[in-house]
């Protein structure tokens, strides 16, 4: 782990500290694996300030850790969000969307793994709206279906088997896995 020399934030501007200390979370648990094993001290040490600093932006520990899995979740969304918007066809859409949700979870393993097991402590702290993605894949689902009665239950299945083909190859099990693209590809064909 690095250790930051920090400059403190001119007077007035302590505010500014939040998003450091949230982003080291974030990193600590993309390193880690594991939310329950980031402390305070690191935390801190990872973003340059005392450990008191922390308690000026969140009442203790499970409430930074909170927050770095909204951000983990908003970073997420906006990822199969914006591959959902990529130009053309509806399927393509779709397609393009897949494919940048297995991106994410090897690109960060260990925070989708965290992102999708964490539950929050502090209950209703969080505004970040975990579905967004998911209805996005429900409207992409619809429109290339073009009907919306069946779409949820045919995005339930494409969400479960990304999520499905993302964690057991993350842990390696079974070992032989098509590629990403390939599975995208056959999955779609299973739908559409």
């Amino acid at each position: 782990m690095s250790s930051v020399t920090r400059r403190r934030n001119p007077r007035g501007e302590g505010a500014r500290l939040r998003e450091p200390l949230i982003a080291a979370a974030v990193e600590l648990i993309d390193e880690l694996g594991d939310a329950s094993k980031v402390s305070v001290r690191a935390i801190t040490r990872r973003a340059g300030v005392s450990p008191t600093a922390l308690y000026l932006h969140f009442p203790d520990r499970d409430a930074v850790v909170d927050a770095a899995v909204d951000a983990g979740f908003e970073a997420f969304n906006a990822t199969v969000i914006e591959a959902a918007a990529t130009p053309g066809i509806p399927r393509e859409q779709l397609r393009a969307m897949c494919r940048a949700y297995v991106a994410f979870t090897e690109r960060q393993p260990q925070l989708y793994s965290v992102i999708f097991s964490a539950r929050h402590t502090h209950a209703g702290s969080t505004s970040v709206d975990r579905a967004a993605g998911f209805d996005t894949l429900v409207d992409r689902v619809a429109a290339t279906l073009g009907a919306a009665d069946e779409a949820t239950e045919v995005a339930v299945a494409v969400w479960s088997a990304l999520h499905g083909f993302a964690t057991l190859r993350a842990t390696g099990t079974p070992k032989a896995f098509p590629p990403p693209a390939a599975f995208v590809a056959r999955l779609l064909d299973a739908h559409f």
